[in-house]
């Protein structure tokens, strides 16, 4: 089934969501430079460039494969947050798993960019929630888990939520880091968390 399919059964309000998910994925940009910002300024040697990567922070959600899912990704959460029934086209629904995957395996402040493994990258049950299989972030470089450390204090910032909670619920549980790697995002979080 291709794009063309999704286009030919958008709801009424797709201008809406696609609204929604454009004011929505630039407010989040936003909120990742100024915490990449605050990440290089707090070590300048060790993060140079982390203000440059903020510069394209999620960037592939405005192209294909991403951009069509990721409207209804966004709706889905607005929805959620909002308490309001929204049902999911079914034709829609495993290609927001694949835009998913698409995402997460082609950004570096994802640890699934950094991992061989291939299959189970994601729950595609639950995209919030650990796969069934660990997934080993252990080859992620300290600028890529400043981005994503920036990346979780955004959405702490957005839900108004601790990224220290998101952390615990996630750090080992879904994603295998190594101890030292462990400590510079805890440390991240303490130091930069306002």
């Amino acid at each position: 089934m291709g794009w063309y399919r999704i286009a030919e059964s958008r709801p009424e309000n797709y201008d809406e969501m696609k609204g929604w998910f454009e004011k929505r994925t630039k407010k989040h940009i936003e909120l990742v430079q100024k915490y990449c910002k605050e990440i290089e300024k707090y070590n300048p040697e060790k993060f140079k460039g982390l203000i440059d990567k903020g510069k394209s922070h999620d960037e592939s959600k405005f192209k294909d494969p991403e951009i069509e899912p990721y409207i209804y990704i966004a709706w889905d959460y607005k929805c959620k947050d909002d308490k309001v029934k929204f049902d999911i086209p079914k034709e829609i629904k495993e290609k927001m798993n694949q835009a998913t995957e698409h995402h997460v395996k082609n950004n570096d402040h994802h640890p699934e960019k950094h991992t061989n493994q291939k299959n189970n990258l994601i729950n595609r049950e639950n995209r919030d929630k650990p796969p069934e299989e660990l997934i080993d972030a252990t080859k992620m470089k300290d600028l890529d888990i400043a981005e994503m450390v920036a990346d979780w204090l955004a959405m702490s910032e957005e839900k108004n939520s601790q990224p220290k909670s998101w952390a615990d619920k996630n750090v080992n549980i879904r994603w295998k880091f190594t101890d030292k790697q462990k400590d510079l995002i805890y440390q991240l979080i303490d130091d930069i968390w306002e």
